[in-house]
């Protein structure tokens, strides 16, 4: 068991099961993923997870918006400055500290 998601530099949840994959990145990628890893001083495989746990979350939130408004009705402005106000909470939560 890896401690991912709660761990320091983690997400939301703790000691969830991992599982170990491989990936390849392109040459002049993965030097840059490493860097932003260091600068976020996490492992390279914490930070990649991170970023997947990001872009996933993301897509669900996309996909529940448009299931609400095909029942509904679109998101009026309010609603929406609402939702971005939200938006801003969560990613400076999700910012590295300064040290």
């Amino acid at each position: 068991m890896a401690y991912t998601r709660g761990s320091p530099g983690g997400g939301i949840l703790s000691a969830v099961p991992s599982k170990r994959v491989t990936i390849t990145l392109p040459e002049d990628l993965a030097p840059r993923v490493q860097e932003l890893a260091d600068d976020a001083h996490m492992a390279l495989a914490s930070y990649v997870t991170r970023i997947v746990e990001h872009h996933v979350l993301n897509q669900d939130g996309l996909t529940a918006m448009e299931y609400w408004e095909t029942r509904h009705s679109p998101l009026r402005k309010p609603e929406l400055a609402s939702a971005d106000e939200a938006i801003e909470a969560a990613r400076a939560r999700l910012r590295p500290r300064e040290q």
